[in-house]
């Protein structure tokens, strides 16, 4: 009985929220959701800020552009006390003609109030990009703002609040925020210098524990217009200031910096590394991979000859990427294979992947082969080394088949032993019918393979060819 009673009260219950649901008019179910009343204290907070400085500079107050970044919404909930709590909005304003048109603000729930506890003035057009972190160790998260000065010209600013003081609760919040001055609110300038930015809109900037002290510490990247002296220079807390403390170059000739990411190096611990692709004067790209090794701030990929060891050449669509799933970034090194008589399908290549470990030595990972205008790779097994060549064939509509053959030499036809195919979705029934063995299918693409009968005996069977396939994450680009 009461088992019943249970249940029939549960489907009481279940009705009473679903009859909420279903029985609504027609106009509240298309209402536009109700904002919340910190969100409209808030936006009254900002509205506030925004009148006076039309009012001081008799100007229209604009809304700052972020352009990169992890951190780009006008307005962007923040833990700067690192209590665990998102209690202060950071909103971006610029004032057209002044000495320093933009203004960063930030504003704490305090009570029920949200009052102006920071500001941040720059100069620029725009912010290129904004990061948050606990830098001198004490008080609030600092501000590393790297200013858009011009196009091509950019400046990082790191900046402490921790000298402005926060209003108690129980005060008058509006009147507080009122007697305050934007001076008094300005927080205090620990580094302004010059900055180099990425073509893939990386920043210039990293915030890191690179020695691993548990302090964080700021990496700057300045390419040199001459491309003689291109570095990255390490700042750190020090005797209350933040210095800086270690210089590494980047490999000489650079002429632009492609991709600036960070990552860690291979060994017992979590070693952060910063890794800048750049493109050389021949048009080839060189990965540098700066770190602490054996105590010291260094270029760990860097020859006698000023230039990286790591120089990909012809085949420059790939980028250093955690292959393997371990965490740690690996290194591609693309060869060319083989090609036989006239083929037009001359140009395909292997990659060797490599990743550094936390003594600076450089460790052989996989090797694979990428097809970037398919979505696809597959690792390739260390037999198969100088055994290869591949060819592609395009010619049945909705099919893009890769051939895998055994080369022979260049004075005998290479024998076809396994094809990789990428077909429309309305193929796949087609393809398990003929026998083809189904990879992958995501969205509308299907991926099937086929050994060839009677070809080289590859070492693989199908389930060694499902574990080796996979479809080429886009995140490994834009991360």
């Amino acid at each position: 009985m009461k088992k019943r009673m249970a249940v029939l009260g549960l489907i009481l219950v279940m009705a009473g929220l679903l009859s909420g649901c279903l029985f609504r008019s027609p106009d509240d179910l298309y209402r536009q959701p109700e904002r919340s009343a910190g969100y409209e204290k808030l936006n009254s907070a900002i509205r506030v800020v925004r009148m006076g400085l039309e009012t001081e500079f008799g100007v229209r107050v604009e809304d700052a552009t972020i352009m990169s970044g992890d951190n780009t919404a006008n307005i962007q909930l923040q833990d700067l006390d690192g209590d665990g709590w998102r209690e202060s909005a950071v909103t971006f304003l610029r004032v057209p003609s002044i000495e320093k048109p933009i203004k960063i603000y930030v504003f704490t729930e305090i009570g029920e109030e949200y009052v102006v506890t920071g500001v941040v003035e720059g100069e620029g057009s725009a912010i290129y990009a904004i990061d948050y972190a606990q830098i001198n160790g004490e008080g609030r998260k600092e501000l590393a703002v790297n200013w858009q000065i011009s196009t091509g010209v950019y400046q990082l600013g790191v900046y402490t609040l921790d000298g402005v003081k926060l209003p108690e609760a129980e005060e008058d919040m509006p009147a507080a925020n009122r007697a305050r001055s934007r001076t008094d609110l300005t927080g205090s300038e620990l580094l302004l210098t010059r900055c180099s930015v990425a073509s893939d809109s990386s920043s210039g900037c990293r915030l890191l524990d690179m020695d691993r002290d548990t302090r964080t510490d700021v990496l700057v990247t300045r390419m040199d217009a001459s491309g003689l002296s291109s570095q990255v220079e390490l700042y750190g807390w020090q005797d209350g200031a933040l210095e800086p403390v270690a210089l590494a170059d980047l490999s000489a000739g650079i002429t632009a910096i492609n991709r600036i990411r960070t990552n860690y190096l291979a060994g017992e611990y979590d070693q952060p590394a910063l890794y800048v692709t750049s493109t050389l004067a021949d048009g080839s790209r060189a990965i540098d991979v700066v770190a602490y090794v054996r105590g010291e701030f260094t270029n760990v990929t860097l020859r006698d000859t000023g230039v990286s060891r790591e120089i990909i050449q012809g085949y420059t669509e790939i980028n250093p990427t955690d292959i393997n799933r371990d965490k740690v970034a690996e290194l591609p090194s693309p060869y060319q294979l083989p090609s036989y008589g006239e083929s037009a399908s001359s140009n395909f290549w292997l990659i060797d992947w490599a990743q550094y470990d936390q003594r600076g030595r450089r460790n052989h990972v996989l090797t694979s082969y990428h097809n970037m205008s398919d979505g696809w790779y597959l690792t390739i097994p260390e037999s198969w080394r100088d055994q290869i060549t591949i060819s592609r064939n395009d010619q049945v509509t909705g099919l893009r088949e890769v051939v895998f053959s055994h080369w022979r030499g260049e004075d005998q036809e290479p024998q076809p032993f396994l094809s990789i195919y990428r077909a429309s979705s309305s193929r796949s029934s087609d393809l398990e019918e003929e026998g083809w063995m189904v990879l992958r299918e995501e969205e509308n693409i299907t991926y099937a393979a086929r050994f060839h009968a009677g070809g080289w005996d590859s070492g693989l069977d199908e389930l060694d060819l499902l574990e080796r396939f996979d479809t080429i994450k886009r995140s490994w680009y834009n991360e």
